[in-house]
């Protein structure tokens, strides 16, 4: 399949996709107010600014989606990322700079609930609708909310952990503690509440109350001796972390610590993931510790085919780039629009990454290591 064919069948299924989600989509968002002139596409056209959260695959497939959906809009996107999930003063500047380059729209991931919320408030004065994807801000002038809802991936996440594990062991009478490591940003908070819900009532039987701890610095050596002596059949929530080294790091701290206790670990993004798989890999776990993560980056998939990444929870960030400034045209153009919706979630193992959908879901261009048809060489 060549590349604009893929991404025609993408959009198709996008739009199926946008039509269910809508079906379900919680409330009804703000109107967009006064808007453009209808063109051929509704719109008048301008320059709408979509700001990721940092440099990963992920944020490139936001990337490509909200390009396409500019192209077939009729807008001008322009992109730019914060350095990491809780850099919000780089976002900060951006905002600034599609106040001063009169954006009509800012579609964004915010790094911060409430950081952002002085540049958002000038952006609003200016006439700039506000749009916000993967992560919420607590700002009111958010007119609506494009995501993947991180709670019920969290379940899903949990539910497939609870499935491998019984595939090996029916009753989980050999289940050890459960090891969380989520990232920095908001959106970890109900990725981890989800994961321990559902882990909790799927494996009822067999785990104690949860009982979780975090490390940080002032309570270090405590907390390295509750990981090593309070825990059994319980969950151990690591510190949080940014950067994949920092996640490594956390994790062969609990694994150690666990030596021999642990039977799952979740990461929440891609980064814990891959801190993860580095220490699991490096310890030489993968057939002890089952991994559970999040997204889709070349580093997981690697992982996932040398089966030390057992399974992650695939977002569509396709999907959010091309909704996100789909809503946006609306609003601009005066139409009102649902104020949240759900781009919806997929666990991929080794068993199935290799389905079509699957497959176009993480790369919406063509992989990158191929050539000719529908590769970018």
């Amino acid at each position: 399949m060549n590349k604009k064919n893929r991404r025609g069948v993408f959009r198709a299924v996008t739009a199926c996709a946008l039509s269910a989600a809508m079906l379900i989509a919680g409330g009804c968002g703000k109107p967009g107010g006064p808007g453009g002139q209808h063109g051929p596409y509704g719109s008048q056209g301008g320059t709408i600014y979509v700001i990721g959260k940092q440099p990963l695959s992920f944020w490139d497939d936001v990337r490509k989606g909200a390009e396409d959906a500019g192209e077939e809009f009729g807008y001008d996107i322009v992109y730019r990322q914060g350095t990491s999930d809780n850099d919000y003063s780089s976002q900060e500047a951006d905002i600034q700079d599609a106040i001063k380059k009169k954006a009509k729209a800012i579609v964004i991931a915010p790094n911060g609930k409430t950081e952002l919320n002085s540049a958002f408030e000038e952006a609003e004065k200016a006439g700039i609708k506000i749009i916000n994807i993967n992560s919420k801000a607590d700002y009111d002038g958010v007119i609506t909310f494009v995501r993947c809802s991180d709670k019920e991936s969290g379940s899903l996440a949990a539910r497939n952990a609870v499935k491998l594990l019984k595939a090996k062991d029916p009753e989980l009478a050999g289940l050890k503690n459960i090891a969380i490591i989520p990232h920095t940003a908001s959106t970890a908070e109900e990725r981890v509440s989800g994961f321990v819900e559902a882990f909790t009532e799927q494996a009822s039987d067999a785990i104690a109350p949860v009982n979780m701890t975090e490390n940080n610095e002032a309570k270090a050596k405590e907390n390295r001796d509750a990981k090593k002596n309070d825990f059994k059949k319980g969950i151990v929530k690591g510190a949080a972390c940014s950067k994949r080294e920092v996640a490594e790091a956390e994790a062969r701290e609990i694994l150690e610590a666990n030596a021999g206790n642990i039977s799952v670990m979740y990461g929440t993004n891609t980064n814990t993931t891959l801190g993860i798989c580095d220490a699991v890999s490096a310890l030489d776990l993968q057939d002890d510790v089952v991994v559970i993560g999040f997204n889709s980056d070349m580093d997981e998939i690697n992982y996932i085919n040398n089966h030390v990444l057992d399974g992650t929870i695939i977002q569509n960030p396709y999907m959010m780039g091309y909704v996100g400034v789909r809503y946006a045209k609306k609003i601009i153009s005066g139409d009102s629009c649902a104020a949240r919706v759900d781009t919806g979630a997929v666990f991929v193992t080794a068993d199935n990454i290799n389905e079509e959908f699957i497959q176009l879901m993480m790369f919406p261009d063509g992989r990158p290591d191929e050539k000719g048809e529908g590769g970018e060489g």
